[in-house]
Order: C-alpha cells, then structure tokens, then sequence
C-alpha cells in the first residue's frame, strides 16, 4: 500500500470527491468516443458521450477559480506570477514529455518520420491532441476570465461569451483552418467562465426559467445541426463541441452540482471511481497513444461490445499506474528538496 505523506492527506480530505466521480465518468466517454463507430451522429453521442470535453472544460475552470482563490486571492499578479503558474506547468507538461517520448520511440520502431517540434510544440500524436496545447493557453487567459466574472457575475458570462462568439466570427472571415482551429482555446472560452461562475458564486441561484431557456438553446443547436443536417453560418468545425453547448451542458452540470456536490460513494467502487478521476489526464494521455498506434490489435476492429470494454480494462490501469509513477516522482523531486526519504509502496 502506498505511504502517503501529511500533505496528501490533507489534499485529500479537502478534496470535492463528486468533481472526481465526474472526471472518471468524462474520461470513460473520451475512450468510448474514440472507438471507432461507424455513427456518432445519433443522439447517444450527440447528447450524451460527447459531452466529456465540455464538462471537462467546465470542472477546468472551476478548479482553476479555485486554485487561485485559495493561493493568490484572486490577485491578477499573482495570478501570473511565477509562484502560481510553475506548479501547473509542471503538472500538465511533466507527463505529456514522457507520452512525447513513447511516440517517438513507436514511430522510430514503426520506420515512420520523426518530427520532435511537431510533437512537443502541438500536442503529440492520437485522438485529443490538441488538449495539452489548449490548457497551455489556458494557464495564459484564464486571470482575465476570472476576473471578468469575479467582477460581475452576469457581465463577466456575457463578456465571456462575446469573445467567444467573436473568436467564431473571426475563424470564419479569416478562413482559419480546421487543424488551427482545433488547437486554439477562443472556442471554449464560455465553457470555461461558466465553471469559474459555479466556483465563485455557489450560493448564486439560476432561476429555473433561465436554465430551461439555456437547455433548449443548446437542444436546438444539436436537434438542428445533428438531427435535421442544418449548415449554420458559424461553427463549421468540432460542431459536437461548439459554443452553443455551452448552453445545454450548462443547466446539467448546475443540476448535478445541486444534486450530488456533496456526496460520496462509499467501499471499492468509490474509491476506484475517485482514483480513475485524479488519473484522468494521465488516462487520457495513455488514450492518445494506444488509439493513434492501434496498440489494441485486431480489437482495434472488433464489434463495440467486445472492443471498448476491452479498451477499458486496458486503458484504466495503465492510466492509474502512469499517474501514480508521475505523483511518485513529483512528490520525491519535493521532498528531496526538504531532505524527506519518500516510498511509494510499502
């Protein structure tokens, strides 16, 4: 059993375990998504599996509001300080460089081209490679969005929203590409203010009217654009994911949070949901090469009742164990500056 230090402890028992259960859920849908169906356009997905990066962006800009309330007092300096940013830097980039490294040693064994700049600089290689970058930009624009909605809660989203909006604009008469666009945070701008809102005003109360009115916005978007094949002016690329679902997942989340915010799951089943949640990102990155690299063999092509509880039951550990060989070592690097031994099992 892993030795765990005072520190961990603590984090652990401050820790709001429902944003865990959410994340595990979202990055299970993220390795159902990218199983290759032959239609994802049905309203399973459409409505439901393609909703893991929204919620992610969401609890991203929750947990950001949070972290920097907690360490910089929403201090805009502070907020860029080199204090703040370092930490999170070496979070996200730390795994990402050995996924960078794994690649590049598959596609060396593969006789393929190696292009290290392409790799470090945007986002690897496999399904999803364009979220190390995006959380790259995220670090940069996310003081600016915490304080607008600090500031004013209403002016804040509708400001947030608007810089959205003009982003879409702007790809359009700027005939931005699709790989470009892919790799550019302005299109979720609004996901992310609303989960800094959910962070900063807790005890704020969306009237039902309003959520009901945000929900068949959103509905209309993907009743529109999926179910009747409808070309709009604007959000030509990633439409499952576009700025108007910023409208349908929104009411949902706020539901979830006022129903389940507080709770715990108790035995096993608890503690693996919570743990799949704090590896998510590292799953994630495991994810991205298995799928680019077909690592799952003739799986890879097999019907989905067989292949993705298949991709599952690998996935998941070799997730979990790249997380906790990752904490490991961070958790070494800090104590070896404190002249603290660290064991990772007993």
């Amino acid at each position: 059993m892993r030795l765990q230090s005072r520190e961990t402890i603590l984090q652990q028992e401050n820790r709001i375990q429902f944003l865990d259960y959410l994340k595990a859920i979202c990055v299970l849908m993220v390795i159902v998504t990218h199983y290759d169906w032959k239609d994802k356009t049905s309203p399973f997905f459409t409505m439901l599996i393609n909703m893991a990066v929204p919620i992610f962006m969401m609890i991203s800009g929750y947990n950001f509001a949070m972290s920097n309330r907690r360490n910089t007092g929403g201090n805009l300096g502070r907020m860029y300080g080199w204090q703040t940013i370092k930490p999170k830097l070496i979070r996200f980039l730390s795994p990402f460089f050995v996924i960078c490294l794994i690649e590049m040693i598959l596609l060396y064994l593969g006789d393929r081209s190696i292009r290290p700049l392409r790799i470090f600089l945007l986002g690897a290689y496999g399904p999803g490679s364009y979220y190390v970058p995006i959380m790259l930009q995220f670090l940069v624009i996310f003081p600016i969005l915490y304080m607008l909605v600090e500031k004013n809660a209403k002016l804040g989203l509708f400001a947030a929203g608007m810089l959205n909006l003009l982003f879409e604009i702007a790809v359009k008469y700027m005939e931005m590409e699709k790989y470009y666009y892919r790799l550019s945070i302005g299109r979720y701008l609004l996901l992310i203010a609303f989960g800094c809102y959910l962070y900063l005003y807790p005890k704020h109360r969306v009237k039902r009217y309003q959520m009901i009115f945000m929900f068949l916005l959103g509905m209309a978007y993907l009743v529109a654009v999926f179910g009747f094949e409808k070309d709009l002016p604007l959000f030509p690329y990633w439409k499952t994911t576009a700025m108007p679902v910023a409208f349908y997942i929104f009411p949902i989340v706020i539901l979830l949070f006022r129903k389940f915010y507080h709770s715990t799951i108790k035995g096993g089943a608890g503690r693996l949901l919570a743990w799949i949640g704090k590896a998510s990102y590292h799953i994630f990155l495991v994810q991205m090469v298995y799928y680019h690299f077909d690592l799952g063999g003739a799986l890879m092509d097999a019907v989905w009742y067989f292949a993705v509880p298949f991709h599952v039951l690998i996935l998941i550990p070799l997730g979990l164990a790249f997380y906790e060989a990752d904490d490991c070592l961070m958790r070494s690097m800090k104590n070896r500056k404190r002249g603290v031994a660290t064991k990772c099992l007993s």
